[in-house]
């Protein structure tokens, strides 16, 4: 199997880059929502696209934000087959964290117990764990290495004791080349009695972005998330974000 590692070396060949105000760091507060303000360091491209905050990204954080409250993480939402106890959350291709930590933000303001494991291929792992203690978010977000379309860590598993129960990706429909890992990633992680939730954020870039839902659509209903505030603004950017239910075999 060609490694992951090779494929995100294009990345930046793809789309335009992010203008100079996204390199190093800054804070971002979602409009005064989240207290203290998230700290991002962005590396400048240093470790490809990963290492850049997207719009995507931020979409899937003013849906976390809006939705959840001290109750529960996402208690708001109306998700269809959803749960207001989501305990176990893995962030899937987290680049900067900037999603996991909006959630291991919101977990620690709302007093909730709740673990995040950003995940990511191996040289972004660095970029997660600064992002983590920027953000005194160490006893909520863990950052980890996972390659999309190699096996599972054990805990990761669908049907592991304390299993996942919450899947999270923003942008991750990104490179075709690695569509097909990132289906059976996908696949893998929902293969347990009880599929986790899965809430993906996706910027429309490419006609073959189309090719991926269609062949995901096999496996998981893909259905439209649209009831936010912020939907609309987002959709003129060709953002949008999309509930994946895995089907029963």
């Amino acid at each position: 199997m060609t490694d992951l590692v090779e494929f995100t070396a294009h990345f930046d060949d793809l789309v335009p880059p992010r203008p100079v105000e996204h390199f190093g760091s800054s804070d971002l507060s979602f409009g005064g929502r989240i207290e203290p303000p998230l700290k991002i360091h962005e590396d400048g491209g240093e470790r490809g696209c990963g290492g850049k905050v997207w719009l995507a990204g931020e979409m899937l954080c003013n849906y976390l934000i809006e939705k959840s409250d001290s109750k529960g993480l996402l208690s708001l939402s109306q998700l269809s087959n959803g749960s207001c106890h989501f305990r176990n959350v893995l962030e899937l291709g987290s680049g900067t964290g900037l999603v996991g930590l909006c959630a291991g933000s919101l977990a620690k303001s709302n007093s909730l117990k709740v673990k995040v494991f950003a995940t990511d291929i191996g040289n972004l792992v660095e970029l997660l764990n600064v992002n983590t203690q920027l953000n005194n978010l160490d006893k909520y977000v863990f950052p980890e290495i996972l390659m999309w379309g190699e096996a599972l860590a054990e805990k990761f598993e669908g049907d592991a004791t304390d299993k996942i129960d919450l899947i999270l990706a923003a942008d991750c429909v990104y490179l075709e080349a690695a569509f097909t890992l990132l289906e059976k990633t996908l696949l893998d992680l929902t293969d347990g009695s009880h599929p986790p939730i899965v809430l993906m954020s996706y910027k429309k870039r490419r006609k073959a972005d189309k090719n991926f839902f269609r062949q995901i659509r096999k496996s998981f209903q893909v259905i439209r998330v649209t009831d936010f505030a912020k939907s609309d603004e987002y959709v003129k950017h060709r953002t949008h974000l999309f509930q994946l239910i895995r089907i029963s075999r």
